[in-house]
């Protein structure tokens, strides 16, 4: 029995095997293949078939200008060819006119022989006359010098014959240089930190490219015969052009051809050299925020297995297009070199990262164009080739440089094609819309194929379009069964599944939604493409490459030390840590390269000036709740920063907090604010915080679309009601106004519905915080107003305003401080057609318009058990001051990008950052409107059930006073038993009357 018992369990154990065989069979072939390719294969070819959706002329395509990539092929179509042997140096003083504001003159600047121009206002421009001897493509170029300002890349745009080629042609950077000011400096915790980067001022020469690097080589500009006037219009940063050249397109040879030329020239293969070269050690860099960084594997060249080493370069960083690193070398004979490196390219799964290489200016052979990286889960390291054959570099004996610049040209086709796709989506789901309105009835056959054109083909052409677009990334080199494509494969998918059940395609309308989202932010995505080098082999043939990584055995020893290690080490102090009693301890609730900056600005400027030493410790961004455990375990910190908005008032009413009012010079401290944003942190006739932060919300719009319906410059909305009038046009047209409503994020909903009460001078509470005074007239009103957004205009609920702004479904919207800086840094094509300005509002019986609004930020805070309270102070002075707040926001932004803009709160700081005039304009007419919410205790009641309020009357159709009265009822039994809890005594108290934000 046992043996017939242990025949069937083998039996049974086999079977198992087996299927568990074929269903990773089957999971690799549909990872692989996608089980719908048969379905492509079945789809018609459709050539004739007229796609064109019948809302094509509402597209933003239609209104911007072309891509590059189209421009030139519809110019290849009709012939067009590059000329050949022209070549035109025009000097900057020989222009043909220029602006008389924003422009000046300079002379022999920087070794530059005789004057130049300076274009050196935003707004500024110079038109050049040049004459070419025939029609074709021409490149262009010129040289710059970038002059002291706020520290960005130089942006400028250009215009042929009053006309924007492409939309690209809009947006052009011309990058500046740094350096690191010195050598990396230790704490005393023997943990390496970078330099401080400074500029490098000098004469630069670029072609005109891509910012994005989405294109591999130079702009080709089409002009012919004759005379053409080129107009260069200031975006961005002043600088002074040398000479602006218009030339025939180089021709850079490719590798066959350099390879013909060095046998011509007996070029040959030096024996017996190996330098090493480490990336760490970047001469210049076109961007602060490139920098060294960490990397714990063992053969990284140098480790400290005890301490932080910053031993490689570039990372997440080193991302974006037209970012570059220059390195110096020299080597001891001319002849034929090797060139290679050890990097890590892990951060997108399956794809290789392009990098275009130049040695001493100029790119070698075409291949450099476009090196690739190829992707590996780990360090990898041979020559900068993509093939079998290492390429061969000739260099003369003596100094060189290499240069490495983020290029993306490869993929520049894919992501065109599927940015087409994410268009046409759109276009076909305003059609949708039109037939069977916002809330389609599930039950009703809509006919969509007999009412929308062409419709099963125009979805099966999308589909194709996908399709299309997975066989280049394949082709690129990107594996089967990446997770980059499945975005791709699913959107596909969907397609041919609504093509397959047209009757279905109503109740899917938020699948193509999310479909067109989830396809902007893969570009977004794949357009990022980051690699960190350790170092760079420049070698002789004969010479073997090293290894890569070091032996698992060693790698393994290494990662038990470091497990080790974390037990005996603080990973929560940042920089020179003190153990002396005199010195004041500051947590901060933000990312460790945040607070790296604050550390290193305290060691470098507040220690050295006060003579107090701060020791700064990070904690997790959000973590409140570990400023409460160490208050009631008496570990508390002397300072915090980066504390949520709503927590002061928490601790404050505990005695944890000091009231910042008691120091004689608070009320000095305080005007560095707008008075509104200090409401939420009065207690009781005290003061218990000083705001770091101020987030604020401002109204985008399009002006290209907002042109075409026939809504002027001076007819945006001011009001409210004339954002109601706007909104059945927009619907008719197939758009909407967005208004921004977090149903997963019910916190906030206050902020949501703030301005609509804050405008008609309401309140959330009265009698000093012991009652909600939501069913005041004020509220009930601003309620019907909020939600009436929803129920009788019918806005969407929920959207992604970004990529819904970007493809012109919703041209118009209310949005916060990101979305600007999300808006200026990746959607080149919107260049220069959109703005933004400040909320719509109330009229007041004066004729002003009433704009309140909050933004809760974080703040700073002193807890009670700081041991010098007066030195805590101090620090708290300096911190929120405009010098400190401006160089932290301009090292944050050199470290992180633009898109770690810091919004401060400090009103003269927020000045000082490289902000566009008009932008920052803007946001100050916003700022005098500025009034934040009470905080009080309960107070998340109010929070709840404003969001409850929403869902009743929006979702359930509730009557708004019956949803009021409910929640009203709710909030005012919690502040209750708060009271109970903490005392009758307990108040609001001390909120500032500011008018309701009026100015």
């Amino acid at each position: 029995m046992l043996r017939r018992a242990a025949k069937i369990l083998r039996n049974y154990m086999v079977s198992l095997i087996v299927l568990a065989l074929v269903a990773v069979a089957i999971l690799y072939w549909n990872s692989t293949r996608g089980f719908d390719d048969l379905a492509m294969a079945s789809i018609p070819d459709y050539s004739d078939v007229d796609e064109r959706s019948i809302l094509a002329d509402q597209d933003i395509k239609s209104r911007l200008e072309p891509s590059y990539l189209k421009y030139m092929r519809a110019l290849e179509q009709e012939g067009a060819k590059d000329t050949s042997g022209f070549r035109l140096s025009v000097p900057s003083m020989e222009y043909a006119a220029r602006s008389e504001e924003g422009t000046s003159v300079a002379s022999s600047l920087d070794g530059w022989t005789g004057d130049v121009l300076i274009l050196d206002g935003e707004d500024s421009w110079v038109e050049y006359k040049v004459n070419v001897p025939e029609d074709g493509f021409y490149q262009l170029a010129m040289s710059y010098y970038a002059l002291e300002g706020k520290r960005s890349a130089i942006v400028r745009n250009v215009q042929i014959d009053g006309e924007f080629p492409f939309f690209q042609s809009k947006k052009m950077e011309f990058q500046r240089m740094w350096r690191e000011a010195g050598p990396t400096t230790k704490d005393n915790q023997g943990n390496e930190f970078n330099p401080r980067r400074e500029e490098v001022f000098g004469w630069q020469y670029r072609e005109f490219r891509d910012a994005e690097g989405k294109v591999s080589e130079p702009f080709r500009y089409y002009l012919s015969k004759g005379e053409h006037t080129i107009r260069i219009n200031a975006m961005r940063e002043p600088a002074a052009i040398g000479e602006l050249e218009v030339f025939s397109p180089v021709q850079i040879p490719s590798y066959e051809q350099l390879v013909a030329e060095y046998d011509e020239k007996g070029y040959k293969p030096t024996k017996g050299h190996f330098i090493k070269v480490q990336a760490e050690g970047s001469s210049l860099r076109s961007d602060p925020t490139l920098r060294r960084v960490e990397d714990r594997e063992p053969a990284t060249e140098p480790l400290n297995s005890k301490a932080i080493t910053l031993n490689s370069f570039g990372g997440d960083a080193w991302r974006k297009g037209g970012q570059w690193a220059e390195w110096e070398f020299e080597v001891p004979e001319s002849g034929l070199y090797n060139i290679g490196a050890r990097f890590g390219a892990w951060f997108l799964n399956g794809i290789p990262i392009e990098r275009m290489v130049m040695i001493d200016g100029k790119v070698p052979f075409k291949e450099m164009n476009h090196a690739k990286f190829p992707f590996k889960q780990g360090w990898q390291l041979h020559s900068l080739t993509d093939r079998d054959e290492e390429y061969l570099f000739y260099l003369e004996e003596g100094k060189h440089t290499l240069r490495m610049e983020v290029q993306v040209g490869s993929l520049g086709e894919v992501f065109e094609n599927v940015l087409d796709t994410t268009s046409k989506i759109s276009l076909l789901s305003r059609e949708i819309l039109q037939i069977t309105g916002t809330n389609p009835d599930p039950n009703r056959d809509w006919k969509l194929e007999g009412s929308i054109p062409n419709l099963v083909p125009r979805i099966h052409l999308m589909a194709r379009s996908l399709d299309d677009a997975m066989n280049k990334l394949y082709d690129f080199g990107v594996p089967k069964g990446s997770s980059e494509v499945s975005t791709l494969g699913e959107a596909r998918d969907q397609l041919l599944a609504m093509a397959a059940k047209t009757d279905l395609i109503p109740s899917r309308l938020a699948s193509l939604t999310d479909m067109q989202s989830s396809l902007g932010l893969w570009v977004n995505g794949l357009s990022t493409q980051s690699v960190i080098i350790d170092y760079f082999v420049i070698k002789s043939v004969d010479h073997p490459w090293p290894k890569a990584e070091a032996p698992i055995i060693k790698r393994f020893g290494t990662t038990v030390m470091d497990f080790m290690y974390s037990f005996t080490k603080d990973y929560s102090g940042i920089g020179n840590v003190y153990d002396d009693e005199e010195v004041i301890d500051v947590w901060v609730a933000r990312g460790r390269d945040w607070v790296q900056i604050i550390k290193q600005m305290v060691d470098e400027d507040f220690t050295p000036e006060s003579g107090i030493k701060v020791n700064v410790n990070v904690i997790p961004a959000g973590a409140m709740q570990l400023l409460l455990l160490a208050q009631t375990s008496g570990l508390a910190p002397d300072v915090a920063l980066g504390v949520e908005g709503e927590v002061p008032i928490d601790f404050a009413v505990r005695g944890g907090l000091v009231d910042l009012s008691t120091f004689s010079d608070y009320e000095e401290i305080a005007s560095r604010f707008r008075p509104g944003a200090l409401i939420p942190y009065r207690y009781n006739g005290g003061n218990f915080a000083l705001p770091e932060t101020q987030n604020f919300s401002m109204l985008f719009y399009r002006t290209d679309i907002m042109e075409e319906l026939g809504v002027t410059e001076d007819q945006i909305p001011q009001t409210w009601e004339e954002v109601m009038n706007l909104i059945p046009l927009l619907q008719q047209s197939g758009m909407d106004f967005f208004y921004p409503h977090a149903p997963n994020a019910p916190n906030n909903a206050v902020n949501e519905f703030a301005p609509f009460l804050f405008q008609r001078n309401g309140d959330l509470y009265k009698d000093d915080g012991r009652y909600s005074d939501l069913d005041s007239h004020e509220a009930l009103e601003a309620i019907k107003m909020w939600t009436g957004l929803y129920t009788n205009y019918k806005i969407e609920k929920q959207a992604d305003f970004y990529n819904r702004f970007r493809t012109g479904e919703m041209p118009i919207g209310v949005a916060d401080y990101t979305t600007y800086v999300m808006l200026s840094t990746a959607a080149p094509e919107l260049t220069g057609w959109w703005k933004m300005q400040p909320i719509p509002g109330l009229k007041q019986s004066d004729g002003k318009i009433n704009r309140s609004t909050g933004g809760l930020g974080q703040t700073a805070v002193m807890f009670n058990s700081a041991k010098n309270k007066d030195a805590a102070w101090e620090f708290m002075t300096w911190w929120t001051g405009a010098d400190a707040q401006e160089r932290f926001g301009s090292e944050l932004e050199s470290l992180l990008g633009v898109e770690a803009r810091w919004n401060t709160a400090n009103v003269e700081a927020l000045t000082r950052l490289p902000w566009q005039s008009e932008d920052i304009d803007a946001v100050l007419e916003q700022w005098e409107w500025f009034r934040e919410r009470e905080v009080v205790l309960g107070g998340y009641y109010t929070t709840r059930h404003i969001a409850n309020i929403w869902n009743e009357i929006v979702l359930n159709g509730v009557i708004p006073r019956e949803a009021i009265e409910n929640g009203v009822r709710e909030i005012n039994k919690e502040l209750r038993k708060k009271r109970e809890e903490f005392g009758d005594d307990y108040t609001a108290g001390g909120r500032l009357d500011t008018g309701g934000g009026a100015k």
